[in-house]
């Protein structure tokens, strides 16, 4: 059985060089308990949103338990921020994903009128080397 999981990382990025001890224990603190809860759900594959900086995502792949293989999508947000995936399973013909499926009506942003017909944050789709079936996150 495949087990898969997905988490709001929370706008993971690591302190600046110059923060201050108390900031540096925040995001440890923060990483610790991703780590604990990451590692007692125990996901094969774990969808992860707000992603950061690459460095932070190592940090927290660096505290999980066993091997993980990372990858994240190149199309952040206005403000820094992806998705990705944390997986057990080596990930194999991923895609990058922006533009709504087929079909699928533009979103609305606001009360002018202003429509978006792809999302705002990039998306990844991925075949696992040991699954065939494709997953969007």
């Amino acid at each position: 059985m495949l087990t898969v999981a997905t988490w709001n990382l929370e706008n993971l990025f690591r302190p600046a060089a110059d923060a201050d001890a108390a900031r540096r224990q925040v995001y440890q603190d923060k990483l610790d308990s991703l780590a604990a809860s990451i590692n007692g759900l125990a996901p094969d594959v774990l969808a992860v949103q707000e992603v950061g900086d690459d460095a932070a995502v190592e940090d927290l792949r660096e505290l999980l338990d066993g091997d993980w293989h990372v990858e994240l999508s190149p199309d952040d947000d206005r403000r820094g921020i992806r998705v990705g995936f944390l997986s057990r399973l080596p990930l194999s013909d991923v895609q990058r994903v922006r533009a709504f499926p087929a079909g699928t009506a533009a979103v609305q942003l606001d009360d002018d009128g202003t429509t978006w017909a792809q999302m705002g944050r990039g998306a990844l789709e991925s075949a696992s080397a040991s699954t065939r079936p494709r997953s969007a996150w």
